[in-house]
């Protein structure tokens, strides 16, 4: 499920929210070169070695000397949900379609569909009813309801992040909707790993890396959940540690992961995506009440297992652009990094037009106002009994 990744970018570059997001990012940037936020100094670097105990277990795709390719994304585990209601609105308009063809062939048979006699005025005016009923359902899913069936349905599997040590360079493989293929510099990388808080703080968390926003070739924050769901902020930190030194040092500083995972969407693989949930109290010691918790719930766990396996037969497996798959090899070209011109320029929001006011009369005593209002009753009353005819001026009286 894509949500956390959509609504990031949804926030910065759709037409309602662009304007206060431009405005909040200047104001941070303005703030920074200031010096206001000095707290962000102490968060790790590139060059600081947070662990003595780097891994990576069950979060490597691909492990070799030129890149490491990770897990990425918030809640991809969470998928399935959405599915259910993508396949129930399927069901419905293709119903809805069907029972529309089924309809108009009055328009060719000239007989009732089902009661084969001869067809009123009825029959076919419900036929254009629901021909037109149909089109209007089609038109609204995929103009309003697509991106929210696209979360986990006929989108890319997976997101991906790789870190090409030899290129010093960062590649993300979103969905279009939630900023599509970047590449990043790694030196600009800022990393939240929670670094010095206590072991339990960040259980069922994901590390955490951003690229901030520069102007103007920068416009937009990215911001990538990577790895496996932390049983502690150890896991978050060692994770941190095994990039940062892959990165810095090579491959040889750091141990290779005993099993990469795959990317075949194996039904095994769904069943323990919803049992993941439970992992963290499961290695805290609370076996038996996560058991207890299990056969409870089984009937929904099992539902869920089966929407996330669905979701990932709905979807197709990303496959990165030539440049990034030759990035680092010897003779091939280094991708450019990616800038402003890589998205459509962000939409630009009129103010609304403000009516003119009306300039106010300066005040005057009771005595001038009411002499000015006498004087002016007369004289339009004068003008207007002038250009009146005899008959309109006695109807005017009366």
């Amino acid at each position: 499920m894509y949500w956390i990744e959509w609504m990031l970018w949804y926030i910065q570059t759709s037409r309602l929210d662009s304007e206060m997001w431009q405005e909040e990012k200047e104001k941070y940037l303005a703030e920074k070169l200031a010096g206001k936020y000095k707290h962000e100094d102490d968060l790790p670097g590139i060059r600081d070695r947070v662990s003595d105990a780097p891994c990576a277990q069950g979060s490597i795709y691909e492990f070799n000397e030129t890149y490491i390719e990770v897990v990425a994304g918030e809640s991809q585990e969470r998928r399935g949900i959405i599915t259910y209601v993508s396949l129930a609105t399927i069901y419905f308009l293709f119903g809805l379609a069907g029972t529309a063809i089924l309809l108009n062939k009055v328009w060719f048979t000239g007989t009732h569909h089902s009661l084969k006699v001869p067809a009123t005025t009825s029959d076919f005016v419900l036929g254009v009813f629901v021909a037109l009923l149909a089109a209007a359902s089609f038109y609204a899913v995929i103009r309003y309801a697509r991106i929210f069936i696209n979360l986990e349905n006929f989108v890319q599997r997976r997101m991906l992040i790789r870190f090409n040590r030899l290129t010093r360079q960062v590649y993300l493989h979103r969905p279009r909707f939630a900023g599509g293929i970047t590449v990043l510099d790694w030196e600009k990388v800022i990393v939240d790993a929670g670094v010095g808080h206590e072991e339990g703080a960040h259980t069922g968390t994901k590390l955490i890396l951003l690229w901030e926003p520069s102007m103007p070739d920068h416009p937009y924050l990215h911001m990538v959940f990577v790895g496996k769901r932390a049983d502690g902020t150890s896991d978050m930190v060692n994770l941190w540690e095994f990039i940062r030194r892959y990165m810095e040092e090579g491959p040889q500083s750091v141990p290779a992961p005993k099993k990469l995972l795959g990317k075949v969407p194996w039904p095994w693989l769904s069943v323990m995506a919803p049992l993941s949930f439970f992992r963290p109290l499961w290695r805290a010691g609370m076996r038996w009440q996560v058991a207890c918790i299990v056969a409870l719930t089984s009937p929904a766990l099992a539902l869920h297992a089966v929407g996330h396996w669905i979701s990932l037969l709905l979807c197709w497996e990303p496959r990165w652009p030539r440049i990034i798959r030759e990035a680092g090899l010897p003779g091939k070209p280094v991708p450019q990094l990616s800038t402003a011109a890589d998205w459509p320029p962000l939409p630009k929001v009129e103010p609304a037009g403000k009516k003119p006011r009306r300039a106010r009369r300066p005040a005057k005593s009771n005595a001038q106002s009411g002499e000015q209002a006498s004087q002016e009753a007369g004289q339009s009353t004068s003008e207007s009994m002038s250009g009146l005819e005899p008959d309109a001026h006695r109807q005017e009286l009366k």
